[in-house]
């Protein structure tokens, strides 16, 4: 059953590239570091710390070792998998709807 918030999260994180890049690797990577994360999108390692910060805020991410200062670990939250899968479907819907 889709939240009723899905569709408001999902513009929140395609709004932003950096995001939108950052949940779905997550999505498709179980467990990663803040610089594993910078180097997979090809970002700076200071350039994403406030894209991550905004989707733990929105419950999208989590962090697993929060009270460390650095090599912080980060997995997609339920929520996260919830509005990547949302994303995707409407994608999908679309290209059969413009076939």
């Amino acid at each position: 059953m889709l939240r009723q918030d899905t569709k408001h999260l999902y513009g929140f994180v395609i709004s932003s590239k950096t995001r939108t890049d950052i949940l779905e690797i997550l999505f498709k990577n179980p467990i990663l570091r803040q610089s594993e994360i910078a180097k997979c999108i090809k970002q700076k390692q200071q350039n994403i710390y406030k894209p991550i910060d905004d989707l733990i805020k929105a419950g999208l991410i989590e962090c697993l070792n929060p009270e460390k200062k650095a090599w912080k670990s980060y997995i997609i939250a339920d929520l996260g998998k919830v509005v990547i899968t949302f994303g995707k479907t409407l994608k999908e819907e679309t290209r059969k709807r413009n076939k």
